[in-house]
């Protein structure tokens, strides 16, 4: 189950986990040769999905396309939606030997509508390319292992000729009253006019009406709730009120007698976030960020983490003392989304625009805006994200890169106006001007002093961002150390617990003294694998700047982030 919840109850669904045929293509043939329509079944292996290749020894170092194929079964006629929510990062999808959808960008979900399947086996083939390029998103160079495959759920769902699409709520808060507006896709395949019964609910209110649309068409309809008496969504409280939209109809005449349902189902937690001077405000009061990056990446599982996993990082985080995680450097699983929304965790989210520059830009404007408005669209209704992040420490001071953030900053406000906007930047720290922190609410800084660099100290560091900007709240997006773990030294020496435990300390205790710092986020939550490229420049082949090593141990770091938060040994 890609949620923590189920989001419909009408809809037959299938998840198609489990084993699927697999084979590895590194000449690129299997177009040409047409897998999609005689799959090379004699020389697959299998392979769970969902699932990185790489974490499969015998695929650790695959770089290129590779193919997949299963069959699923209907057990009656009609349509279905296959939605495929993470393939890593190129997916080109055939169902029956047909092309059905493409994607590109490995971090949001996508979907094929296939109309009029008969019942019985059907035969899905997808082609999957983990190839990274300098203008692909993200590009060849990131500092994190580009993982291959299909590492998230893929789900069949039977649905009716007039369906639900799409459902996007927007809110306003007037004390203890809420004003909602919930804008509701409807679909019909079939050739009539259709004028089905939708309800909306949100908690206990609910609102119904009827609603056309018109054969081959689809209508986008809006229904307004009032809500009385609202628990605020707060880190102690973090209340949450289901949601539905529901659809029922009679079928077309030639089905007389017949009659069809629909629903979409999620859930909504209501709080405000705004900025005041240098203070981040939630329900109107400051709040103080504490917090932790984390990947995607686990030695057993790749980026395809199972929900014992991600319970797992977000209780180890929560004992720290943390109450921010900032989702470095792409949309994560929405399921982990889910439990920081149950949890009261706040959370920066980010699109995987890695340390573009304006010779790079243009080539991956597109796919980054892409990615932008699919992950605001899949994650729109979380209430622990706070933020939206446009990008990671690219080249902010040309004007090209700050250009393309202001396109990005026009397309999230057109989508999304309830949340703040920032991006990642570390251009103070190469001595720039960030054009782009123009376009933010407030500053995430990312530098490594006492680490990369000893030219120079925090201190001062942030007394010229505070002097060099409007006054916006700063956030420490990035800081900290290597360390290997077990290494300790009585001098405290580069790469050992010892000197990582003590940098952490020493910037956590300054960020916390200086007024014009809203918080923090260290880099970063546990080792992680590196990109292949940068296997000799680090130790064991990994960001070794965890403060919990791969598999979860907590290194000193750890230990001192628990004494400084109040956290719980």
């Amino acid at each position: 189950m890609h949620r923590t919840f189920e989001t419909t109850t009408e809809r037959r669904r299938q998840t198609l986990d489990g084993p699927w045929e697999f084979v590895t293509d590194p000449d690129d043939e299997g177009r040409e040769a047409g897998y999609h329509e005689d799959f090379p079944s004699e020389a697959a292996d299998r392979i769970a999905v969902p699932s990185s290749w790489e974490a499969r020894t015998e695929h650790a170092d695959y770089v290129g396309p590779a193919w997949y194929r299963r069959t699923f079964g209907l057990r009656d006629a009609g349509s279905v939606l296959v939605t495929f929510h993470g393939v890593a990062r190129e997916a080109t999808v055939y169902l029956d030997g047909e092309e059905l959808t493409s994607h590109v960008g490995g971090y949001t979900p996508f979907t094929g509508l296939a109309r009029d399947l008969d019942a019985g086996e059907h035969e899905l083939v997808v082609r999957a390319d983990n190839t990274h390029t300098e203008t692909t998103v993200p590009h060849d160079d990131v500092d994190w292992f580009p993982h291959g495959g299909i590492y998230r759920e893929v789900v069949v769902e039977a649905v009716p000729d007039v369906f639900l699409r799409d459902l996007a709520l927007e809110y306003e808060l007037s004390g203890d009253a809420a004003t909602v507006d919930a804008e509701v896709t409807l679909n019909n395949l079939g050739p009539r006019p259709a004028e089905p019964e939708l309800a909306v609910s949100v908690g206990e209110a609910t609102v119904a009406e009827s609603v056309g649309v018109d054969g081959m068409d689809a209508q986008t309809t809006t229904v307004t709730l009032e809500i009385d008496d609202v628990d605020r969504w707060t880190l102690d409280d973090p209340t949450l009120y289901d949601v539905e939209a529901e659809l029922r109809g009679a079928q077309s005449e030639d089905r007389e007698g017949e009659t069809f349902a629909d629903d979409l189902r999620d859930r909504i937690g209501f709080r405000e976030v705004a900025v005041d001077g240098r203070d981040i405000l939630l329900n109107g009061e400051p709040v103080s960020l504490a917090g932790v990056n984390r990947h995607e990446d686990h030695p057993d599982w790749g980026a395809a983490q199972p929900l014992r996993i991600q319970q797992q990082d977000l209780d180890i985080i929560q004992r720290a003392g943390c109450n921010t995680i900032r989702c470095s450097h792409y949309p994560n699983h929405p399921r982990f989304l889910d439990l920081c929304d149950e949890e009261g965790i706040l959370v920066i989210e980010e699109i995987p625009l890695w340390q573009v520059d304006e010779s790079t830009v243009t080539g991956c404007e597109q796919v980054g805006q892409q990615t932008l408005v699919e992950m605001v669209e899949r994650d729109r209704h979380h209430p622990s994200i706070f933020a939206w992040s446009l990008s990671n420490e690219c080249a902010n001071e040309q004007r090209t890169v700050a250009d393309a953030t202001s396109q990005l900053r026009e397309i999230v406000d057109g989508l999304d106006d309830s949340r703040l906007v920032t991006v990642a930047s570390n251009a103070d720290w190469e001595g720039e001007t960030d054009r782009a922190f123009q376009y933010c609410d407030f500053l995430c800084v990312n530098a490594y002093w006492g680490w990369y660099r000893d030219d120079g100290d925090w201190s001062e560091h942030l007394d010229r961002i505070e002097d060099s900007y409007d006054e916006k709240p700063i956030v420490v997006s990035e800081f900290g150390a290597g360390a290997v773990p077990g290494e300790r030294t009585h001098a405290g020496r580069k790469w050992s617990e010892t000197y990582q435990a003590e940098l952490l300390a020493d910037c956590v205790e300054l960020f916390r003294e200086r007024d014009g710092v809203a918080g923090f986020t260290v880099w970063q939550f546990c080792d992680t694998l590196g990109n292949p490229d940068h296997a000799m420049t680090r130790p064991r082949s990994r960001n070794n700047k965890g403060i919990v090593t791969e598999y979860r141990r907590p290194k000193d770091a750890y230990w001192t982030l628990v004494d400084l938060l109040d956290g719980r040994r």
